[in-house]
């Protein structure tokens, strides 16, 4: 019995499924073989060129990475970097990079608990935590189609058509910058084909999920020198829950379209131009976790019964999260415009290779939250006229996002002992939120309640220039050099204004008006300028034809910035990272390949959300903070049709010395601003990261006479409890509990795969967990992730 099969009871019903055969699978192994090289995407897969068909299919197969900017074998590359393919996100019916979660060694996702904030953790150094800071940047760099982005909407974006997706971990701040300290996410989208060809896939599930997505590909002319791509997907998710106190919760609608353009004029000259819109419409759900039965039971007396408790657990809260229990009374929701073109160019010459990639994006937000997750509509407080409280808090967003990036590089294509890497980069963005709002309808003079109003932008230019050489010291010896300069300013203006929202007439001469300022502080006009340079030293050793070992020194980077809430400090400082790494890469078989990697990181000025008990959240810096782990990957293929994939990590990341804000009180009365004083946080966990994850994954596949083919799959993933919040690690509320989700899937079609039909089912033990804990008004509110489903799905070919 493989030896993951004995790690529980829902490991051991996985195991009676068992195996992968023909589809990437989480690892980092490349699937879908074929009688010949193959690229999808930037991943080429080479296989043997004897026709086989997938049940007939035996041993590993090669995949290609761009790792370092460059093609080369995964098994070659010194990099922990993991590979997922199209296929298996079809297969496995991955709608966003949210359903990755513990897929990929290191990689925590979270579920939005709105504004389409779900921020990737890797190793765990993780975005803000709710992603409410509005202009942070994140750690874990994204690039769709060589082109960096910025926001962090993507993660909760449908994947549309990818030809396959590279995670790479650890810092990549030399050839993968900007802020990528923590790592790197590569998203490339299905190239076009010279041949006529298409595919699509429909699928529904009992929560009722439909999506919808085909692509055509083919060349435009005879001579096959223009090709082209177009590409859409349609999704409607129904909801799930029940809400007591208002509409369906967990709905949400996107679509996109996609256009792939490629003119090879000569065989040197390849021009790509990829346009795209998106739209996406989310109606997310959260649940009060604390102890807030005052404000639930409707009792509103401002001498005390609206008294929360931030760290005690509510009663009935293990009911609540079983049965998707939610009770929202105001409307939550965000709606997300994006259009994005990206022009790349790559010419070879004899012994060089230039590229360029240019890009521009944006989009357009808004919406608004239920940010105290009670239902409650409390009666207006004493001496407080106006119209009445239809709920206690929330806030609403309307924000823009536009940016612009040029990178060049020049690479050597030679195969001497001597190979180099030269570019440069520039990008600009623009971020506006005008305005955010935030409601507390308890909170001001006599209750009458206050709105809080910022309106916000900020202006960021960045360029770098970056190198990294290669000398092979001896046929199997090779030392690596690079590095990065990197300068960045950014030009930030802030206003805010808090109003009265109803009037406070109490007995005597005293009379607050509604619409009353009650305060306006000075605008904030800032600017910063951040300088850096990142190197990257690493040793590598060919020890076997099939075994590499490797040693890596690197240090990455991340610009300082403001708070849009201003907190204690509008103003952050950079973060930095030594990052230090050993691996192994190993294939002992044609049929076993073991890849493994240690690591440690030290961290200073780590960027942490804090959160503001008046409403929003700030960027504070913790003084010294270290990451250290373990992480393995392997698979085995030990017969036709037979695979097996896992990978597991072991985690070690606290905070070594540092002080945080944070809300020292154990309780207070809703709509005042509870003391924030700093905190020790010496000790303590980092948020998101568990100490354990593990997953497990495999298919079986066999043929059906002489016309079709069948399969059947399973998979389980585990990750052990999580905090969601660095400070008060001692009180329960702000834990996320250990999870493990089962996955199973069976199919039969075609043995040309002109078609396939599925049933699948998705978590199917039920295990409901809160993959997100946020701070709203400084009270813990969470996200839950999906409950059970089973579905349905057929795909087609062409």
């Amino acid at each position: 019995m493989n030896k993951f099969c004995a790690a529980s009871a829902a490991t051991i019903v996985f195991c009676l499924v068992s195996a992968k055969a023909d589809a990437q699978v989480p690892g980092g192994v490349v699937a879908q073989p074929g009688p010949t090289d193959e690229t999808v995407g930037s991943t080429a897969v080479t296989t043997d060129p004897a026709a086989q068909t997938p049940a007939e299919e035996t041993g590993l197969e090669d995949i290609v990475v761009t790792a370092q900017r460059r093609d080369e074998r995964l098994q070659d590359v010194p990099v922990a970097v993991s590979v997922v393919s199209g296929d298996f996100l079809i297969e496995n019916q991955v709608r966003s990079l949210q359903d990755l979660g513990a897929t990929v060694p290191g990689l925590v996702v979270t579920n939005s608990v709105n504004y389409g904030s779900a921020p990737l953790s890797i190793r765990g150094i993780g975005g803000a935590n709710g992603g409410g800071n509005v202009f942070a940047d994140e750690p874990v760099a994204v690039y769709v189609d060589d082109a960096y982005v910025s926001r962090l909407r993507l993660s909760t974006a449908d994947l549309i058509d990818i030809g396959g997706i590279e995670v790479l971990r650890g810092p990549q701040g030399t050839l993968y910058g900007r802020n990528s300290t923590a790592g790197a996410v590569l998203l490339r989208s299905a190239e076009p084909t010279e041949e006529i060809s298409g595919r699509g896939s429909i699928a529904y599930d009992t929560i009722d999920t439909f999506r919808a997505q085909a692509a055509l590909s083919g060349a435009l002319n005879e001579a096959g020198t223009v090709t082209a791509r177009i590409a859409g997907g349609f999704s409607d998710r129904g909801g799930w829950g029940t809400n007591r106190s208002g509409p369906q919760l967990n709905t949400g609608r996107d679509w996109q379209v996609r256009a792939f353009l490629r003119f090879r004029p000569t065989d040197a000259l390849t021009i790509d131009l990829i346009g795209d819109l998106s739209y996406s419409r989310s109606e997310p759900g959260t649940i009060a976790i604390s102890d807030t039965r005052a404000l639930r039971d409707e009792v509103t007396n401002p001498t005390g019964s609206n008294t929360v408790f931030p760290y005690v657990l509510r009663p009935d809260l293990d009911s609540v999260r079983e049965n998707n229990r939610f009770d929202l009374n105001f409307r939550t929701y965000s709606i997300t415009r994006g259009r994005n073109v990206t022009g790349r160019i790559n010419y070879e010459f004899d012994t060089v290779t230039l590229t360029s990639v240019t890009n521009y994006r944006e989009w357009d937000q808004i919406g608004s939250q239920d940010s105290d997750g009670t239902g409650v509509n409390p009666p207006n407080p004493p001496f407080v006229g106006g119209p009445p409280i239809t709920n206690v808090g929330s806030n609403f967003t309307q924000a823009e996002d536009s940016q612009f990036s040029q990178e060049l590089r020049l690479a050597s294509t030679g195969d001497g002992p001597f190979t180099w890497l030269v570019g440069g980069f520039y990008f600009a963005e623009k971020n506006i939120v005008d305005p955010v709002s935030i409601t507390n309808n308890l909170a001001g003079p006599g209750g009458g309640g206050t709105l809080v109003v910022f309106r916000a932008d900020q202006l960021t230019h960045n360029w770098a220039a970056f190198a990294n050489i290669a000398y092979a010291i001896t046929d199997t010896v090779k030392l690596s050099l690079g590095g990065r300069y990197s300068e960045e300013t950014k030009r930030f203006s802030d206003t805010q204004s808090v109003t009265l929202i109803r009037q406070f007439d109490p007995p005597g001469p005293a009379f607050f008006a509604a619409g009353q300022t009650l305060l306006a502080p000075p605008v904030l006009n800032l600017r910063r300028k951040d300088t850096n340079f990142a190197p990257r030293v690493v040793l590598d050793w060919k020890a076997t034809p099939d075994v590499l070992l490797y040693a890596s020194f690197s240090k990455g980077f991340k610009s300082g910035g403001f708070n849009v809430f201003r907190g204690n400090n509008p103003v952050f400082e950079p973060e930095k990272i030594d990052a230090y790494e050993v691996g192994l890469k190993s294939d002992l078989s044609s049929t076993l390949r073991l890849n493994a990697s240690a690591f440690r990181y030290d961290y200073q000025d780590l960027q942490v959300r804090t959160p503001v008990p008046s409403g929003g959240v700030g960027i504070e810096s913790a003084a010294e903070a270290r990451s250290q782990g373990v992480e393995i990957e392997t698979t085995y293929a030990p017969m036709r049709g037979l695979r097996f994939d896992a990978n597991a990590t072991f985690l070690d990341a606290k905070f070594r010395r540092g002080t945080l804000s944070a809300v020292q009180a154990q309780s207070y009365v809703f709509g005042t601003n509870p003391a924030v004083t700093p905190e020790n946080i010496a000790g303590n966990r980092l948020a998101r990261a568990p100490k354990f994850q593990f997953a497990v994954n495999g298919r079986y596949g066999w043929n059906v006479g002489s016309a079709l083919k069948a399969s059947v799959q399973g998979s389980v993933r585990h990750q052990s409890r999580v905090f969601f919040l660095e400070t008060q690690q001692q009180a329960p509320t702000f834990r996320g509990s250990a999870w493990e989700e089962v996955d199973a899937r069976i199919s039969i079609g075609e043995r040309d795969e002109n078609w396939t039909v599925s049933l699948f089912v998705k978590n199917a033990f039920d295990d409901r967990h809160f993959s997100q804990v946020a701070a709203f008004f400084g009270l813990p509110n969470g996200a839950l992730n999906e409950p059970r489903r089973f579905g349905a799905q057929l795909d087609l070919n062409f």
